[in-house]
């Protein structure tokens, strides 16, 4: 997080849903001097205290839901280690947002694609105030990373989408009106209100919509929906 980001290609697209007044944000990393530095400078922001893990066996110890944010500081994860905290997130699709900081330049974008959830991604070279502004409005509901990144990733979920094409998955009247909230924007909290079922009845809804369509974020499924739904 040392050189600045071109703004010109920073997209602030509105996001799928709106955290609650307090978001939960965790940060996995190893502490150093920069992570301190994020640290405090996301608390003077955020004006939440931001908790920190160490490793990845700690995400148990964690409450998975809309009000969390997790930051991925993928310069301290061996690449095993990315594996596994990928495979332990996948059972939460969509239920929490993901944002991957100091990330290298030869990160592949088929790499990012297979993070679930992922709202952000910052690069090494990011600047703090930039990291920081984007952490911020990533609570509030949208998505912050490069216009190239964003639609690079869209078209990577729909040709990989596309190889299914012949079996278009068969959906129930519910889990078709889940989706058709998904595309206005509305969070799972706001999903059950319009439909008047629980909080907890969406997430199983939404879980089992994530499986038959085969995508792993809020994201993937929207780009789906667009294309698939009538």
């Amino acid at each position: 997080m040392q050189l600045s980001i071109d703004m010109d290609i920073t997209t602030q697209t509105k996001g799928f849903s709106h955290m609650s007044d307090y978001p939960n944000v965790v940060l996995l990393s190893q502490p150093s001097l920069q992570v301190a530095t994020l640290v405090s400078c996301l608390r003077a922001k955020l004006d939440i205290p931001v908790q920190q893990l160490r490793e990845v066996a700690e995400i148990e110890r964690i409450s998975i839901d809309d009000n969390l944010l997790l930051l991925v500081d993928t310069d301290n994860l061996s690449a095993t280690s990315q594996e596994q905290l990928k495979n332990k997130l996948k059972q939460y699709h969509g239920m929490f947002r993901l944002a991957l900081i100091n990330l290298s330049d030869d990160t592949t974008m088929e790499n990012i694609s297979t993070w679930p959830s992922i709202f952000g991604v910052f690069n090494k070279r990011d600047e703090l105030d930039v990291v920081c502004k984007g952490i911020q409005k990533i609570t509030e509901g949208e998505f912050w990373m490069p216009r190239r990144t964003l639609s690079s990733l869209i078209s990577i979920y729909r040709s990989t989408k596309a190889v299914d094409l012949d079996r278009k998955p068969e959906l129930t009247t519910r889990e078709q009106e889940i989706l058709r909230q998904l595309m206005t924007g509305s969070s799972n909290l706001e999903i059950a209100d319009a439909l008047y079922v629980s909080e907890h009845t969406i997430k199983s809804h939404l879980y089992n919509v994530f499986k038959k369509i085969k995508v792993k974020n809020r994201l993937q499924a929207v780009s789906w929906a667009k294309e698939s739904l009538i």
